[in-house]
């Protein structure tokens, strides 16, 4: 017993969605699939052909999940996780010894730009900053 494709696809075009690995396996095979049906349990689409060949296809793109970006919240989460169970791609002495890094770097950038603005202060002359205003004296 031959299905007509087309019927079904008038079908699907009805109300159903066509899964993804449906609209493959048309493009590949075209009229000489005799069944199509669904595993949703691999989430692939199964044919069978003229000649008891079978043939499947996905119904959904291969590591779209891994292209989705996910928010930088998420992604400090995943982070954390596994830092703590040591699955980085580095080793942990390392994130720490960096950590300290950023830390003192810190440090000694704020201390910096605090003497800077504190001698700045200092040396402040108030007859000099009114001339480099152009604010005529009285």
């Amino acid at each position: 017993m031959v299905m007509s494709v087309a019927p079904d696809r008038q079908q699907r075009a009805t109300g159903r969605t066509m899964h993804l690995g449906e609209d493959i396996l048309l493009a590949r095979h075209g009229d000489r699939i005799i069944q199509l049906r669904q595993d949703r349990k691999h989430d692939l689409t199964i044919a069978r052909l003229h000649g008891g060949r079978t043939d499947w296809a996905a119904n959904t793109l291969a590591g779209l999940t891994e292209r989705v970006p996910e928010s930088p919240a998420m992604r400090m989460g995943r982070l954390a996780d596994d830092f703590k169970a040591d699955k980085l791609p580095m080793p942990s002495d390392e994130v720490r010894f960096l950590a300290k890094l950023g830390v003192i770097w810190g440090g000694l950038s704020l201390a910096l730009s605090a003497g800077i603005l504190w001698l700045t202060y200092q040396s402040a002359n108030p007859d000099l900053m009114q001339s480099m205003m152009g604010a005529t004296g009285s």
